[in-house]
């Protein structure tokens, strides 16, 4: 159990009975704290300068904050809209809110300790890839052999108090333009 919990957060090699030096649990617990604290001091000296692994560190903590925060953000919208319940049970929903919303924000700062250790441990470098184009241009759907001219009206344009265009010298808004 302490296997399946402890390797998909930092990748160690899985904990045997032969692998333990000494059979006692804090013995075990440094042990373990001592392998962890090895495997990070190599993930940083992957880093060509320590500013790197510096500020990837802020940008991995600063992620899975506003991720975590947003979750909480949302859970605590589902809790106020079904705290009301808790008066069936002859509870106050205001202590209860206060004590649920209390106990998920410890539950949300551990998460964000745990998934910021994962993702630090779980980083690997890669040097800098080039990309490489793999999709061919083949063309484009767009026509150029037009000329972009705006479009000429064919006859004049006649306003509403102009002389009507047929000849029977009313304003063209009395007569033609009616219709």
């Amino acid at each position: 159990e302490l296997n399946t919990l402890l390797i998909p957060t930092i990748p160690l090699e899985p904990v045997t009975a032969e692998r333990v030096a000494k059979p006692k649990k804090n013995s075990l617990k440094q042990q373990l704290k001592e392998e962890a604290v090895k495997l990070y001091e190599s993930k940083e000296a992957e880093f060509p300068n320590a500013e790197a692994i510096r500020e990837l560190e802020r940008v991995i903590l600063l992620k899975v904050i506003d991720r975590k925060w947003m979750d909480h953000i949302d859970d605590m919208e589902q809790l106020r809209q079904g705290i009301g319940l808790q008066a069936y049970g002859q509870r106050d929903p205001l202590v209860e809110y206060k004590m649920s919303g209390y106990d998920m924000f410890d539950e949300m700062t551990q998460n964000i300790k745990e998934e910021t250790v994962r993702m630090l441990l779980h980083i690997k470098v890669e040097q800098k890839v080039e990309r490489e184009q793999v999709a061919k241009v083949t063309g484009t759907n767009k026509d150029d052999s037009l000329a972009k001219a705006p479009a000429k009206r064919a006859n004049v344009k006649v306003y509403p108090n102009d002389p009507c265009p047929c000849g029977s010298g009313k304003k063209y808004k009395q007569c033609c333009g009616r219709k």
